[in-house]
């Protein structure tokens, strides 16, 4: 199981960006809803590397955050909500969320025991943060809707963010979206195997 805490970043000198962020990760399928449990932090249960993937994606659209991933079992049966929730999974998230205030891209994977793909998962992550961080905010959105519409045209793309088809088209030509795309797929892989290694218990799983 995955719990993902996440905690605005600057939260004393910025607006509470809570409300924007539990919208932007409304469409992500979970086990527990994304919820804010104390201030500026927002947490979920996620059972898929899928799906765990797509919500770093939209939480790095949004930018902003300290993003922590905790990967293990949960005491069963499941909280209605995440401030309810105990297992190893909740504690290495938070332990994860506060490594994550001074990470490389503000974002750090923990499982117990450790593995491989948890750092080649925590590293394609950071990777896919890194791509949208160097992207200005309407530009992280045109991203973002290219890989959740990958059928869009760009005339489509910017009708619905009412810009032209040249400003969409100057963002999308140096290449974001793929490799964002690339570093998606890659942590979802490691995700997986790392899953699939601590359900057997054993954390070396190739």
């Amino acid at each position: 199981m995955f719990v993902l805490t996440i905690d605005q970043q600057d939260s004393r000198s910025n607006a509470d960006a809570v409300p924007r962020i539990l919208d932007a990760l409304s469409p992500v399928g979970t086990v527990v809803p994304f919820a804010r449990t104390i201030g500026d932090e927002v947490q979920g249960v996620l059972d898929d590397p899928d799906v765990v993937a797509e919500a770093v994606r939209r939480i790095g659209i949004d930018s902003g955050w300290h993003i922590g991933i905790g990967i293990g079992e949960v005491e069963r049966p499941l909280p209605e909500t995440t401030t309810e929730g105990r297992g190893e999974a909740f504690y290495s998230a938070r332990q994860a969320v506060e490594a994550a205030k001074s990470a490389p891209a503000h974002l750090v994977v923990s499982a117990d025991p450790d593995s491989g793909h948890r750092g080649l998962a925590e590293a394609a992550l950071r990777l896919l943060i890194s791509a949208l961080s160097e992207l200005r905010g309407h530009s992280r959105g045109y991203v973002g809707y290219r890989l959740d519409h990958p059928d869009a045209t760009q005339a489509e793309i910017a009708a619905e963010f009412d810009v032209s088809q040249q400003a969409v088209s100057r963002v999308l030509a140096a290449g974001p979206a793929e490799i964002i795309a690339g570093a998606e797929h890659l942590a979802r892989h490691h995700l997986d195997r790392l899953q699939r290694a601590l359900s057997e218990g054993d954390a070396h799983v190739d």
